[in-house]
């Protein structure tokens, strides 16, 4: 198999033609009703994921199935093309949906939802499986989900152990995410150290672990008892007494360590939303850059699991407002097209 990214990067751009493109989704917001959204999604490249998921599942679930079953098939396929540092590479972004759907379960469990709530939050486009996911889902608590994960051996495994324990002891479902963050993060960077990779992409992580941080610092800011434990190292731009800093006082000048970082307009924002609109941002524009500096590297791939994501996030959402008959106006300005 082929290790490297001009190959690779050929069959993404393959798959990117694939994409929905406009014409669809003005069909789909013309549909008069879930049955005519459901028969244009049958018409489109998602055909054989429909007919596969209405052997099992009717209505909204058919179409939920269809549209993950259509995500996984995309991921294992790069997967399946890619060998090598290329392979391990890509493994690493993959990773971070097993880490989301972990995030997720935590939460319902943690708010008493029903499985299939649960499962309708979950995209299983990383090194677990549908069917492994459906049983850590099941699980009748957080202890017994980290049992089932257990098993897999899962590289998240033992950190999704301990910090279901600390949960236990403590109901910090924060705490209980943070402790997912730095695992991940500690995991991805011994993968980058182990193999090839353009300085770029290192920097970008970095630049997610200091979003992660700052996100962080913002939320317990002021708080009796806020620390550096929470920090996360591995960052480039907020240190941790930068962190300290930010998370000690909820005032206006506190905010100042991050003036002189990329993240300097998280300063000027007026409001936590306006914060995470800035700190998504400067992510984003840092992704651009790696797809656009090298053709022949990683960006092309991550661009592309971008966009698939986004195609992913409107098909749930059109389903949701034709299933509901939500407004086509509303509709519009979910998608963004208002």
């Amino acid at each position: 198999m082929p290790a490297d990214f001009g190959y690779i990067n050929a069959r993404v751009r393959g798959l990117k033609s694939r994409l929905l493109g406009a014409e669809f989704y003005n069909e789909a917001l013309n549909a008069t009703d879930f049955g005519a959204f459901t028969s244009a999604l049958s018409q489109s490249p998602y055909m054989r994921d429909v007919e596969e998921a209405q052997a099992q599942h009717s209505g909204l679930q058919m179409v939920d199935e269809a549209i993950t079953r259509n995500f996984r098939r995309t991921t294992q396929g790069i997967l399946g093309f890619s060998d090598g540092s290329p392979e391990a590479l890509i493994s690493i972004f993959l990773l971070r949906y097993d880490l989301n759907n972990l995030k997720a379960i935590a939460r319902a469990k943690h708010a008493g939802r029903e499985v299939e709530d649960i499962r309708e939050a979950l995209l299983p486009a990383g090194r677990l499986k549908p069917a492994v996911l459906d049983t850590i889902a099941a699980a009748p608590d957080l202890p017994g989900a980290a049992q089932s994960l257990a098993v897999t051996k899962h590289p998240l495994a033992s950190s999704f152990t301990r910090a279901v324990s600390q949960y236990s002891s403590e109901g910090d479902l924060f705490g209980l995410e943070l402790s997912l963050d730095r695992a991940y993060y500690r995991v991805i960077l011994d993968i980058l150290d182990a193999n090839p990779h353009p300085q770029q992409l290192e920097r970008h992580l970095q630049l997610e672990i200091d979003a992660v941080n700052i996100r962080t610092a913002l939320k317990v800011r002021g708080r009796q008892g806020a620390s550096g434990d929470l920090y996360i190292p591995g960052g480039r731009e907020v240190s941790r007494g930068d962190f300290e800093r930010l998370s000690a006082e909820a005032s206006k000048e506190a905010l100042q360590p991050l003036s002189t970082t990329s993240f300097s307009e998280v300063a000027d924002a007026e409001t936590l939303s306006g914060a995470e609109e800035a700190i998504r941002t400067v992510i984003d524009q840092s992704a651009k850059r790696l797809y656009l500096r090298d053709p022949l590297n990683i960006g092309v791939v991550l661009h592309f699991l971008r966009l698939k994501e986004v195609e992913t996030a409107r098909l749930r959402l059109l389903a949701r407002g034709k299933f509901y008959g939500v407004p086509r106006r509303q509709l519009e300005q979910e998608l963004g097209h208002g």
